[in-house]
């Protein structure tokens, strides 16, 4: 036994955690024992309703990060790291552009340097094409998040939520009506966008 734990002395629990986690390895037993909330849940909003075929448009993602958990940004702050990524999943709509926000850096115990990462609410741009393949009438837009969530002391396996927003998809030439929110004035969309 004595052996044994001699090897253990000196080795970085989180460090091994973080490590087994960036390959998607990471241990989850008692994880939804440790923390009431959800890691990390996402909304979103379309710029413009209907989307038109033809048309680019905006749209912004909110990932909600639980207290207590952070996610790496975008990009992260090294090759290993799984940096949070936001894509869009419907028949006939291309992604044209994602505009991250600013992160934090902040230093954690199983890390001797900054890492950057984003706590709380942050919003995501997205910059949509609505191709003519895609189908006219009702459906859904899903906004997918992929990410790893982290503590100060450990990370979770790499997994992904999605926020869907119902739009109706109408013909080119249909006029719309450009869509208020909040999530669209705090997006950080580039100039020229």
């Amino acid at each position: 036994m004595a052996g044994r734990r001699g090897l253990l002395d000196g080795v970085c629990v989180p460090v091994i955690l973080l490590a087994l986690a960036a390959l998607g390895m990471a241990p989850s037993v008692g994880s939804a024992q440790l923390f009431d909330e959800e890691r990390v849940t996402a909304v979103a909003v379309v710029g413009s309703s209907p989307v038109v075929q033809g048309s680019t448009l905006r749209a912004a993602v909110e990932v909600r990060v639980g207290r207590g958990f952070h996610v790496n940004a975008n990009p992260a702050s090294e090759d290993f790291l799984i940096a949070t990524a936001v894509s869009v999943d419907a028949p006939g709509v291309e992604l044209v552009q994602v505009f991250y926000p600013e992160p934090l850096e902040k230093t954690f115990g199983f890390w001797p340097e900054e890492l950057k990462v984003w706590e709380g609410n942050v919003v995501v741009g997205v910059l949509l094409r609505i191709t003519d393949a895609a189908a006219l009438g009702d459906t859904d837009l899903s906004f997918i998040v992929d990410y790893q969530a982290c503590t100060d002391e450990a990370c979770f396996a790499p997994t992904q939520v999605t926020a869907r927003v119902p739009v109706i998809v109408a013909e080119a030439g249909t006029p719309a009506r450009k869509v208020a929110s909040p999530l669209l004035d705090r997006a950080p969309f580039g100039e020229g966008s």
